[in-house]
């Protein structure tokens, strides 16, 4: 007798396959980006790592209004016929296949830009549903070498290539929203080790001080799923103080699409971004500073 498929673990074969033909189509019908001037001066990276919040799942897009293009907000297409190229940082954005809703990683460039001067290049990493543990090939764990599809290095060579091409940027910040999906595979004190050992290689390859911004997962799909989210919920609230450098950002609570779509919503994520700008910003004060001199030293102001 076969044993019962744990309904959190694989999807079945049948549904693997829809989902990546899917995904192929999206990437194969995308748009090109709209095209950008490389900047004066090199880019300030921010990758977005992690699961759908990440991604960008809020509904609400608002193109002419609140998510309007910045022309300092730029990024490094991850799928669509500008792969691999800069081009405009604009919801929906080209991650590793092209979204269709509002994130957080928009609004919290359009903060960085402006307060800095400086243009900003996106990394658009995440995915939906992936989480370290293996899950329809794909996982974030770097040290897995078996899943098909490892999100995790993919995310770093597309960060590595954006850097050669564009020589003197650096990753300013990295921002994380992930956790669902590992909430019923894996334990909280596994997670921990996970995702201290993703920041620390992220730090071996892009600096030790490089910071890293935690967001909440939605406060309102951890009391009512059933699931029990409180132990990563609470390691994703402890990594202060286990790493420095690292901050956690509440989630706003009433800003999800729907109670059958508990993602957050684009006001939602938009909230979100504000709330992961202003703890970044009172955590790298002096990084801010000297991305401002160095805008100024360009321009002569």
């Amino acid at each position: 007798m076969n044993a019962r498929r744990n309904p959190d673990g694989d999807s079945s074969i049948w549904r693997r396959l829809l989902i990546e033909a899917k995904c192929t189509v999206k990437r194969r019908i995308a748009k090109p980006g709209i095209a950008v001037d490389e900047p004066a001066q090199p880019y300030l990276v921010v990758p977005i790592l992690g699961q759908s919040n990440a991604f960008g799942m809020g509904l609400g897009l608002d193109p002419e209004g609140l998510d309007r293009a910045h022309p300092a907000v730029h990024q490094w297409a991850m799928s669509g016929p500008s792969k691999g190229t800069a081009v405009l940082g604009v919801d929906p954005l080209f991650h590793e296949i092209p979204a269709g809703r509002v994130g957080f990683g928009v609004t919290f460039a359009k903060r960085l830009a402006d307060e800095t001067s400086r243009s900003v290049l996106l990394i658009p990493g995440a995915r939906g549903d992936t989480s370290f543990t293996p899950k329809n090939g794909y996982t974030w764990d770097g040290e897995d070498r078996s899943t098909r599809v490892n999100l995790y290095r993919q995310v770093v060579a597309a960060i590595d290539a954006a850097l050669a091409r564009f020589p003197g940027s650096e990753v300013a910040a990295v921002l994380w929203h992930q956790g669902e999906t590992d909430v019923p595979l894996m334990s909280p004190t596994t997670y921990q080790g996970k995702l201290d050992g993703l920041i620390a290689d992220l730090r071996t390859r892009y600096g030790a001080d490089t910071p890293v911004v935690l967001g909440q997962m939605v406060p309102e799909e951890m009391e009512r799923s059933g699931k029990p989210y409180d132990g990563i919920d609470a390691v994703h609230r402890d990594t202060p103080n286990r790493l420095h450098r690292t901050v956690f950002v509440p989630g706003p609570r009433s800003a999800f699409n729907s109670e059958t779509d508990r993602h957050y919503s684009a006001a939602g994520l938009r909230e979100l971004a504000d709330r992961m700008w202003s703890a970044y910003h009172g955590m790298c004060s002096e990084s801010l500073a000297r991305y401002r001199a160095d805008a100024q030293g360009i321009t002569g102001n």
